[in-house]
């Protein structure tokens, strides 16, 4: 019996040594790494041909067309319809297209006409920056009207301007940086006020203006009628290759109308935050 549990013990302590050398770092260091099958081979191999209707099903989109003769026929105006002559009613035309624009967006805009079509959704992103760029020109527009003899300026922008006659731009500058106030904040300040006092030497002809509210109001047109379209499968395609194209010549009116373009331009010389006030002198 003395011998047999001798051979058991002899036994268990040989196993146990197999054991704990199979769990040891250095052992499994020298065993190779097994990778699951599925990781192995779930990445696809062979190349894919990106038919039109692969890349619809697998939420791919290609870009919308553009239709030239739709641009030349929003690009087209009468001048002899351009009958402005006066801030008051170059303001009242622009705020005549706004409105309009305002009850468009109520309904939803154009993002809410490709979000209410299965087919469409894919492209919503089409209406959203139709809502969005068609606002920042008639925004333009408004801008213009006011600022046809010169910036238009409320209490801030005064006093920056004439902050910037008295103390000239260099110090003002510094006067404002030592008050604390960011840098690049107080450089968009002078540069504003810069822009602001050499506007008092232009005069835009209202009538100029009046051309590119006519060209807008071809545009608001074309908003209010895809807004109120009902899109099935066989109108699909033109109702994508109208919007893609109203889009485009919104775009391009933005970079292209030098009223326009003008109107951004110190749009973006605004101050964003806290209507740009900062430490005051």
């Amino acid at each position: 019996m003395s011998k047999i549990k001798g051979l058991q013990i002899i036994l268990c302590l040989s196993v146990a040594g197999v054991l704990v050398m199979s769990c040891s770092p250095e052992a499994a260091q020298d065993e190779p790494m097994q990778m699951p099958f599925k990781e192995n081979t779930w990445v696809r191999k062979e190349e894919i041909k990106k038919t039109k209707s692969f890349m619809f099903s697998t939420g791919e989109k290609l870009a919308l067309p553009i239709d030239d003769r739709l641009i030349k026929k929003l690009n087209t105006i009468s001048t002899s319809n351009s009958s402005i002559n006066s801030e008051e009613e170059c303001l009242s035309q622009a705020n005549a297209l706004d409105k309009r624009r305002m009850v468009v967006q109520k309904r939803g805009g154009a993002w809410h006409v490709f979000e209410r079509v299965a087919e469409a959704k894919i492209y919503s992103d089409y209406g959203m920056q139709i809502d969005s760029q068609l606002n920042r020109l008639v925004f333009s527009l408004k801008h213009i009207c006011r600022g046809a003899k010169g910036m238009p300026l409320d209490a801030w922008g005064t006093n920056k301007v004439e902050e910037l006659k008295k103390y000239g731009k260099e110090k003002m500058r510094k006067v404002y940086i030592d008050l604390g106030n960011p840098p690049a904040d107080v450089d968009i300040w002078v540069a504003y006020a810069e822009r602001a006092l050499e506007s008092r030497k232009r005069n835009i002809p209202y009538s100029e203006i009046g051309e590119s509210i006519l060209r807008t109001e071809n545009l608001v047109n074309l908003y209010e009628d895809l807004s109120l379209r009902k899109v099935d499968e066989a109108s699909l395609n033109t109702f994508y290759s109208d919007a893609s194209t109203l889009l485009d010549v919104i775009k391009n009116s933005l970079k292209s109308d030098p009223r326009v373009a003008l109107a951004i331009q110190e749009d973006n010389l605004l101050p964003i935050d806290d209507n740009g006030l900062g430490n005051e002198m």
